[in-house]
Parts: structure tokens; C-alpha cells; sequence
């Protein structure tokens, strides 16, 4: 592997770093999975996938996708103790290495990752997106949080992806059932209660014996659904993402199942303005395997078309 391929592509979740080398055509080579609790830091974490791999990190250009903002020179990860230095990451790699939210990365891996698929969600849903086009999709991740990244392309074709963190803006109770909920989740005592809250309670958590909610199971799981719809519909109108809205995430597939996505639709669709808009706006659910190290791998290959002067990206 000479040094102008060497492109690695790496992911933090929750509780593991992952780890592989990109080959050509954006492929990802054999990934390696190691729990994050067996390094203190990242630094040991890259040198010893270094030492295993047997190719040297110097020199390589790096993608590093991860839970939380990515904004300054420090940036702290959501749910792990670790906090990544751009300047030491320079060090490593004798360059600036790229770090974007993990559901920005995501965002790249449906422009084009090997192995994402997507699938319609909406009988307004045609064709695939078309991301060589003029347009605006919002890209919603639900799963142990909310993330959002948006898509944008322009008249020339420069393809844009924008990290959001909108999953912790406060959630607007719309019915009863909201209100309740809003009530409930506001006297576990975590401040401001967010979308995210909402989004990722468990219909089999406690919270749902307080008065005004829903007991059974299938209707909790239909609440959520309604709720999601009304949030993505509202990244849709934040955004202007009127080309339409994608779901990913662990949780996508139980509060999108065939009798929960008419609940999903309903709430997408129902707002007081732009109806028309809102109802003509598609929507599809990403999935697929190891989609941030895929979007690493994209997004590796868009910087490098740039520096070529090729067609861009940002």
C-alpha cells in the first residue's frame, strides 16, 4: 500500500472504535471492532491498530466519524470519556485528519457507500434520490440518541453535508398523550426536556404507567412513531429539505414497521403550513452494514477530489 493510497477510515460508537483501511473504489478493507474501555485514549487505540495492521499511520489521510459536535479544536465525545485533539491527530498523521458526527457520516455513505441501501417510505416516494441533482434532504438518526445531518447540492453540483444537533432542541408536546409524556419525562429531574428523550423512550419503560399515556404496547410504539414523524417533518421545515427526509438508526426499524408507519406518516404530514410541500415530500429509510465507516471512505474520496480540483465538496 503506498502512501498516496493509504486512507483509513474509523468510527467511535457508544462503546467500541472501528478500524479499517479504505481500498480502491471506496471499498472498506476487513475492519477491526476493539471495545473502547480497553485504551485510555484514541492515541493508544490508533497505535495499536497500527502495530497490528502493520502499516504505518504517518502520512495516511484519516476519517474519524463520532457521537457528538465536532466544532473546535477539542472535541468531546457523547457517551465515552475520551476527548480527541485535532493538533494531536495532526501529529499522528502528519496532516489534518477529517472528524465529522457520525450521522454526517452517514449522510456520505448514502451519496454513495458501498453496501447502503434505501428503501421508500411513503407512498408520495418514487424513484431513489438523485444527489447529482439541485436539492435539500434531511437525514434523521434515531437510535441511543437523535442526530440530524443535511444533504445539500447545488446548481453546480457541490455537494454539501451540514451536522445538526436539532434531536436536542426541546420537545413540543401537539395532543394530551404529548403533554402527558412531557409531564412524565420532565419529573425524572434531566432539565429541559428534549426530542431525544421523546424519541428513544423504550415502550417498555416504567415511565409509561403515569397517568394519560398509553398501556399497550403496540399503541406506545405508535405514539413514538407519531412523534418521530412530527420531528422529521420539522427538520424537513427547519431546513428546507423539501426533496425529502431519510431515517436511519437502530430504533428505525420497530417504530417504522407496517403497522407503525401509517403513525409516522400521519405526524410527517400533518403541519399547520405547507401541507402540500410536506405531503409531496419523500421519504426512505438508510440501512446497510458499517455505514460510518462507508461515509469515512466517502468522504475521504470527496477531499480527495478536491485537492485535485476536481468536482466539489464540503
Amino acid at each position: 500500500m503506498s502512501d498516496q493510497q493509504r486512507k483509513l477510515a474509523v468510527s467511535i460508537d457508544d462503546d467500541s472504535i472501528n478500524m479499517a483501511w479504505v481500498a480502491e473504489g471506496n471499498r472498506l478493507g476487513p475492519a477491526e471492532k476493539w471495545p473502547i474501555s480497553d485504551f485510555r485514549t484514541l492515541t493508544d487505540a490508533l497505535l495499536a491498530y497500527e502495530k497490528k495492521a502493520g502499516v504505518r499511520l504517518l502520512g495516511a489521510d484519516c476519517a474519524l466519524g463520532v457521537l457528538g459536535a465536532t466544532h473546535g479544536e477539542t472535541i468531546m465525545l457523547a457517551r465515552c470519556n475520551w476527548a480527541i485533539s485535532r493538533s494531536g491527530l495532526r501529529s499522528m498523521f502528519g496532516r489534518d485528519a477529517i472528524v465529522i458526527n457520525d450521522v454526517a457520516a452517514r449522510a456520505w455513505a448514502a451519496l454513495g457507500g458501498v453496501g447502503a441501501r434505501l428503501e421508500g417510505l411513503a407512498a408520495t416516494t418514487g424513484s431513489l434520490p438523485d444527489f447529482n441533482r439541485r436539492g435539500r434532504w434531511a437525514l434523521t438518526k434515531v437510535d441511543a440518541g437523535v442526530g440530524l445531518a443535511v444533504i445539500d447540492v447545488d446548481d453546480t453540483g457541490t455537494v454539501r453535508v451540514l451536522e445538526c444537533e436539532m434531536g436536542h432542541c426541546g420537545f413540543a408536546p401537539a395532543t394530551e398523550e404529548d403533554r402527558a409524556l412531557a409531564v412524565a419525562l420532565a419529573g425524572r429531574g434531566q432539565g429541559l426536556v428534549s426530542w431525544e428523550m421523546a424519541l428513544t423512550l423504550s415502550p417498555d419503560d416504567p415511565i409509561w404507567s403515569a397517568p394519560g399515556l398509553p398501556t399497550a404496547r403496540p399503541r406506545r410504539i405508535e405514539m413514538i412513531a407519531r412523534l418521530t414523524g412530527r420531528y422529521v417533518g420539522d427538520t424537513v421545515l427547519a431546513h428546507g429539505a423539501w426533496t425529502g427526509a431519510i431515517l436511519t438508526g437502530g430504533r428505525i426499524s420497530e417504530l417504522l414497521a407496517e403497522s407503525a408507519l401509517p403513525a409516522f406518516n400521519a405526524g410527517f404530514e400533518t403541519k399547520t403550513k405547507f401541507p402540500r410541500l410536506m405531503r409531496g415530500a419523500s421519504r426512505w429509510r438508510l440501512s446497510g452494514q458499517d455505514l460510518t465507516l462507508s461515509g469515512c471512505a466517502i468522504a475521504l474520496s470527496r477531499h480527495a477530489m478536491i485537492e485535485a480540483g476536481g468536482s466539489r465538496a464540503a
